[in-house]
This record gives C-alpha cells, sequence and structure tokens, in this order.
C-alpha cells in the first residue's frame, strides 16, 4: 500500500510536533511494509535523517496573508503537485496532517482525484488561518466561530480578503466532512471546537494525540528524584509564555537555574526574551537542540515548565517529559486539562498571572518525588496507535 503523507513542512532541526509526529508515522508504517512517500513545502531533511521511502518537495510560496487569494495560490501549487506525481506510481490513500503551505487543490488533480484521504488535525487550521485560534493584536483567544473579517485583521490583510477567507473556511469544512474519510484530533477540547466549527466528529478515530519516542532516550530514565534545573522548551513566540515564566522567575527566590531552549518563530518576540534573560544569571539559553538532543536535557530537569498562554493541543514536549518521568507544570488551559490523570502532571489556573507561576516555579524547585517513567507504556501506545491508523488505511483503500 502506497502512502501519500502531507504536512506543511518536513521534519528538519527546528522540527515543531506536527513534523515529529510525521516523521515517527512514516518510520512505524515503513517498519510495517507500507511504502510511504512525504509531500511538502520547503527542503526535505538529509539522507541520513530520512524516515519515508520518497520525498516530494515544493516550494514554499503561499503568501503572509494566505487564505488570501487562495484559489490562485493553490491552483499553482497543485499543478506542481500534479506534475511531480504524474510520473510517480499511483498513491493509495493520502494522510493530510498539516495543508497551510500546500493548501487543498492538489487533492482534486487527476492523480490523487479519486484517491481515499484521512486526516489528522494537529492544530485549529482548518477553521482558523493563523492556526492557534488567537487574537493576534492582543494575544487573546479567538473562537472557531469567529466571523472571517476578524480573521483578515489577524492576517494582516485588508478587509476585503474577508470574502476569500471566508470561502477558504467553507471548503475546508466541506472537505473534512466530505471527503476525509476519517479523522484524528489531539486533544478532546479540540475536537469539541471544531464541532462548534461545524466539523463532523461522527468519522473521529481518537480525540487524543499519540507520539513515538527515541529508542536512545530509554537509557536516560532515572529511578529516582534528580534534576538540576528548571527547564523551558518549545517555540519562541508569545502564545508559549516564555515571558511570564521569566518575569515570575525575577521574583522567585529558587537559586536553580532556568534552562530555556527554544525552536525560532517570531524573531522580534525572541530578540525581546533575551535581553530580558540577560538581566538574571539563572536563565541558560540553549543553543538550538535537535530532537537526540532533547532528551538527555529533558531527562536533567527537576521539572518541565509549560506557560502557554494559548488553548495548545497537548504539546509534544509534556509527553516526552512524562515518558522520562520528568514532572511537569503546565498552564490549565483547556486542551491540557485531559492530562492531570497523570499525577506527574500539575495545572497552574490562573496561568496569565506571573505570581501563579512564581508559586508554580517554587512547587517545581522543591519537587523531589521519586520518578514514575512510563516511557514502555508510551512506546506500547504509539505502536498500537500505528497499527490502528494502518487497519483504518486498509478499510478506507477497500471499501
Amino acid at each position: 500500500m502506497r502512502i501519500l503523507l502531507v504536512t506543511h513542512r518536513f521534519a528538519g532541526e527546528e522540527a515543531g510536533g506536527t513534523e515529529i509526529l510525521a516523521d515517527d508515522l512514516a518510520r512505524a508504517l515503513m517498519a510495517r511494509g507500507l511504502d510511504v512517500t512525504w509531500l511538502a513545502a520547503g527542503d526535505p531533511p538529509p539522507p541520513q535523517r530520512r524516515t519515508a521511502a520518497e520525498y516530494i518537495s515544493v516550494p514554499t510560496v503561499f503568501t503572509h496573508d494566505y487564505p488570501a487569494d487562495w484559489h490562485v495560490q493553490e491552483a499553482q501549487q497543485a499543478a506542481r503537485i500534479e506534475q511531480l506525481l504524474a510520473s510517480r506510481p499511483a498513491i493509495d490513500l493520502v494522510h493530510v496532517l498539516h495543508f497551510s503551505r500546500i493548501g487543498l487543490a492538489f487533492l482534486d488533480t487527476a492523480p490523487l482525484r479519486n484517491v481515499p484521504v484521512v486526516a489528522t488535525l494537529t492544530d485549529y487550521t482548518a477553521v482558523c488561518p493563523d492556526h492557534q485560534l488567537l487574537v493576534r493584536s492582543t494575544g487573546g483567544q479567538c473562537t472557531s466561530t469567529a466571523p472571517s473579517t476578524a480573521c483578515a485583521g489577524c492576517l494582516g490583510a485588508p478587509t476585503a480578503a474577508a470574502g476569500d477567507v471566508e470561502s477558504w473556511r467553507a471548503r475546508n469544512l466541506a472537505w473534512l466532512n466530505g471527503r476525509v474519510r476519517a479523522l484524528w484530533t489531539q486533544t478532546p477540547h479540540q475536537a469539541v471546537q471544531l464541532a462548534k466549527a461545524g466539523v463532523a466528529v461522527d468519522k473521529l478515530v481518537r480525540d487524543r494525540a499519540c507520539y513515538g519516542l527515541p529508542g536512545s532516550w530509554q537509557s536516560l530514565i532515572e529511578s529516582s528524584a534528580s534534576g538540576e534545573y528548571l527547564l523551558f522548551l518549545g517555540r519562541c513566540s508569545p502564545e508559549k509564555g516564555l515571558h511570564v515564566l521569566l518575569d515570575a522567575l525575577a521574583e522567585s527566590p529558587t537559586t536553580l537555574p532556568l534552562l530555556v531552549a527554544t525552536v525560532p518563530d517570531d524573531a522580534a518576540y525572541e530578540e525581546w526574551m533575551r535581553l530580558v534573560a540577560t538581566a538574571d544569571p539563572r536563565v541558560r539559553w540553549l543553543p538550538p537542540l535537535s530532537r537526540s538532543d532533547v532528551g538527555p536535557v529533558l531527562a536533567g530537569a527537576r521539572a518541565l515548565l509549560v506557560p502557554s498562554q494559548w488553548w495548545e493541543n497537548h504539546p509534544i514536549v509534556a509527553h516526552e517529559a512524562r515518558a522520562l518521568g520528568v514532572p511537569v507544570w503546565s498552564s490549565a488551559v483547556p486542551s491540557m486539562r485531559h492530562l492531570t490523570d497523570d499525577k506527574g502532571v500539575h495545572l497552574v489556573e490562573q496561568y496569565a498571572d506571573p505570581a501563579s507561576w512564581r508559586q508554580a516555579i517554587s512547587a517545581a524547585a522543591r519537587c523531589q518525588d521519586l520518578r514514575g517513567p512510563s516511557f514502555g507504556r508510551r512506546t506500547s501506545a504509539f505502536e498500537a496507535f500505528v497499527d490502528e491508523t494502518v487497519s483504518v488505511y486498509r478499510k478506507e483503500v477497500t471499501r
């Protein structure tokens, strides 16, 4: 069975959760004998880091205010993809994980027009062109049913672009409710919000994220309390809340260092955060980490701090930390609440308030609980998830 995985970019050194999920999925599908081709915008990873059988790369050409003028932009990208697929073996099933730099028009080209499609929604892109249901001008939370005029404002597009946004959102809903045969979301809360926007959830296979883990990390597991620092690990953008954490640390008496490891995202925000960090000698900003580097850094932490200021979508770093037995203090955003059946996950209710995070820092610094790693259980859960995914593929291909 030949599978086409689709994401907005490939898994490189600065990969986020979507790309890591696709990378792990490609590896696991290949191990089960499926033939995986990965389609994304931008440069593929070097040969030694590839997990799929083939990589199809298209240029990153969508404008910053996409989906303004989306019909034209997607048609041009679709023409490129059609040409690239024309000389390759037929695809049996398409699995779309993210389409913000690819669009969806390519699914209606001749090589894919009659091919079954399934989808994993790793964020809110289907209903929010800025992906995360945030009001960029204020940092406040938006909703999945916000008017498209508000979307145009977030994109920095002219008001006239609201019509394009509206038709794009309608197209996405029609695609999800019609063409897509099976659907995965990352959290129960995300599924609820998408349903409010009109996404039919009767095709939902599961509503909880499932991630793989590098096998080399198993040797990092410690059976007793440890950790010499607190850790922030994630994208350097305002919604990840690093500014709240640094404000809280400034007023905290803890002597533990705070290690900061970020993936570049918002250059102006990162410049500001680095300037703030220089005022506190406890803050150590690490150089960029590859995924293999992340494991030892996580394993050495007293606690992982996740001060997110948006709804989140089960960040992969929280999953990885708990696999290694590292406790997590997280903002009590709706998409994290389902994780509290794990006693190692602690929620900060007033998460926009630095004073609440100051208390969380103190609690994390004092934490000496015996670690209860769940590496084996989570690895087995991912294998079961992949088996389930393959079963869905086979059902949809043969029906």
